[in-house]
């Protein structure tokens, strides 16, 4: 009797395969009626996992581990469809080749039976480039999405430092919101960014991340629009663009800028006049 290995894997995209359990399910009703020996040490799973890395998919490099060892654990890998395995072909290719050459080993797919006849190749290769193009095809279509949502000023980021997200909007947090507010006021007072650091973290006051904040993340507050109302992100083949830039400077490099729907924390004028005065300071450094 043949033995076999499983590998399942699901992914937060991909709204057309089975759950872990419905996967295996079937994969052990496969083995049972096929008089395949499923070993329950050799079920590998991926959760919550894109198909098209496979560098990122530690039960699959572990599947692959223990298949390259002597003797070999198991004969087949079932999977419940070759999606599973790899939404790439170049790695498709590869790992289901190495298997095969080196280790003795089939890649099977439970609702994609092949024949043993040379056409089956032709159809595996069918079945990969479709994989990869459903792959490819839904990232843009994902990025397409993301990118218009952002352009009516809707939220394709998680909140910054002085927000919460509430219902889809960005909603004011008062006691980050004033913190906001001091950063901006003291650096344009004179106070350094190292110095307004320091009163962060000698006040306890930690990002988004619950870390204590350093220069960076000062600097980085003072330079986000978000606190003037407005929604910023990098969009391909567009030139930075905003209604805050004036012809002496953009807001941000290969950054395209729109009016959001959330409250502002600070003034436009104030994010100008910080925004001109970060850019002195970066040409005297």
């Amino acid at each position: 009797m043949p033995t076999a290995a499983a590998y399942i894997r699901v992914s937060t995209e991909d709204q057309m395969e089975f759950s872990p359990d419905s996967q295996l399910r079937s994969i052990q009703a496969y083995a049972l009626n096929h008089h395949i020996e499923l070993l329950p040490a050799h079920i590998y799973l991926d959760e919550g996992i894109s198909g098209r890395n496979t560098s990122k998919r530690p039960a699959f490099l572990q599947m692959i581990a223990d298949a390259k060892r002597k003797p070999h654990p198991f004969d087949l890998i079932l999977l419940w469809k070759f999606s599973r395995f790899a939404r790439n072909r170049q790695d498709s290719i590869f790992y289901k080749s190495m298997l095969r050459r080196e280790c003795g080993i089939d890649v099977i797919s439970i609702t994609e039976p092949l024949s043993p006849d040379p056409t089956s190749i032709l159809i595996e290769a069918l079945l990969e480039a479709m994989d990869e193009y459903y792959s490819v095809n839904l990232a843009q279509e994902v990025r397409r999405g993301m990118n218009e949502k952002f352009r009516r000023g809707g939220i394709v980021s998680i909140p910054p430092f002085g927000y919460t997200a509430r219902d889809g909007q960005f909603i004011i947090v008062p006691e980050q919101a004033c913190w906001v507010r001091r950063i901006f006021d003291s650096y344009l007072n004179g106070i350094s960014i190292p110095s307004i650091a320091k009163e962060l973290q000698t006040a306890g006051v930690r990002t988004i991340r619950e870390n204590p904040f350093d220069g960076r993340g000062v600097r980085y507050i003072l330079g986000n629009p978000v606190y003037t109302g407005q929604m910023r992100r990098h969009l391909e083949h567009h030139t930075a663009s905003s209604s805050l830039s004036s012809d002496r400077f953009h807001v941000a490099d290969h950054m395209t800028c729109v009016v959001g729907t959330h409250p502002p924390i600070i003034s436009c004028e104030m994010f100008l006049q910080t925004q001109t005065l970060l850019m002195r300071t970066k040409k005297k450094s």
